[in-house]
């Protein structure tokens, strides 16, 4: 019994020495040994030594990659390495797989490894607000863009962290080399533009926040930014087209709503009452349970000094939303143009008692 088991064990170190062996040096088949026993300070100076004794053997390269550098999270090392790999051996395979394969592989996972830890550091972060948690997240997303400096993806979530850390040079820099990995994305376009536009350059976050609404052509958030960013630069027109245009194409009831809505905002902001009233009717009878809309309209009527037609809708808000003191405050100032002093103290009174 106890003779059987040997002979198993030595069959099973000669076809292992017999894979590894052949064509390889001592060193390296030690190396080897160790790496298969999870000896890994052995594994690491027989590796050394065999790239020594075999300095183009793209295969020991990878390895030192794998089992040495990225478990010691030295990206740059790693990718030096595995550089020089594929520099001295292009056409070098490892268990019949071509080594750019190979190591293409072993980064994708090295990236999504430690992408996914930082995303969960940030998250942390979102939930608490602490901006140490925050400087973990942008370390650990500086170590993934180490690992594939080429995956846009890393640095548009990067420039955010940078952004919500108060470094907005940083996050502007990182920003255009998302996009620049990505230019026809609409994420980082969209971060970028958003980045510029509170940084205060608004004239600058202009194309990139027109490129994300040519991606996402019904993205209401990008289309509501870029129709403010017109109207900041002085395009009132242009603002007014952006949001008709993406009411034409948007067939989802609630975005098409919000797309009235601030369409509605828009045309009070410019003082067209009319088209004010309209858009925000429109809002309304898309989601009737949208009091914002409700609101709107009422203060469209307000500002357009039509009393009765205010305080019909501010009843209204009142029934739908009874514990809002602006309500009742909008009520008042419609009943104090209309004359009626005791009704408007009454709302006056129930605004206060509400906290208003």
């Amino acid at each position: 019994m106890y003779f059987k088991q040997l002979a198993k064990n030595v069959i099973s170190v000669i076809a292992i020495l017999f894979l590894w062996g052949c064509g390889s040096s001592a060193e390296y088949t030690t190396a080897k040994m160790a790496i298969q026993d999870e000896e890994w300070e052995k594994a690491e100076e027989f590796l050394f030594k065999a790239l020594e004794v075999e300095p183009a053997n793209a295969e020991v390269m990878v390895q030192i990659g794998y089992h040495v550098h990225a478990k010691k999270e030295q990206w740059l090392e790693m990718n030096k390495i595995f550089n020089s790999a594929l520099e001295a051996n292009p056409e070098a395979k490892i268990n019949s797989r071509p080594i750019s394969e190979v190591i293409k592989n072993y980064r994708n996972m090295f990236w999504a490894e430690n992408y996914n830890k930082s995303v969960r550091t940030y998250n942390d972060y979102k939930n608490s607000k602490d901006k140490k948690i925050l400087q973990k997240a942008i370390d650990r997303f500086e170590q993934t863009v180490n690992i594939d400096p080429n995956e846009g993806q890393t640095y548009s979530i990067l420039s955010t962290s940078y952004y919500e850390l108060g470094n907005n040079d940083k996050a502007i820099e990182i920003g255009k080399k998302a996009v620049e990995l990505m230019p026809n994305e609409f994420q980082p376009n969209m971060a970028l533009g958003q980045i510029l536009s509170f940084s205060g350059d608004k004239e600058g976050s202009l194309k990139y926040i027109e490129k994300a609404t040519e991606v996402e052509p019904s993205n209401s958030t990008a289309i509501t930014m870029l129709a403010g960013l017109y109207y900041d630069l002085g395009d009132k027109e242009k603002s007014v087209e952006t949001f008709e245009e993406a009411i034409k194409t948007e067939t989802e009831k609630k975005l098409k709503a919000n797309l009235f809505f601030n369409l509605g905002v828009l045309n009070m902001q410019l003082n067209n009452f009319q088209d004010a009233e309209d858009s925000f009717m429109s809002a309304y009878d898309l989601n009737p349970n949208d009091t914002e809309a409700l609101e709107g309209i009422a203060q469209t009527f307000e500002n357009a000094e039509k009393w009765r037609r205010a305080s019909k809708f501010y009843r209204e808000l009142i029934a739908l939303d009874p514990e809002n003191p602006n309500h009742y405050k909008g009520m008042a100032r419609v009943l104090i143009k209309q004359g009626d002093t005791d009704g408007a103290t009454r709302y006056f009174e129930k605004s206060k008692k509400l906290g208003g």
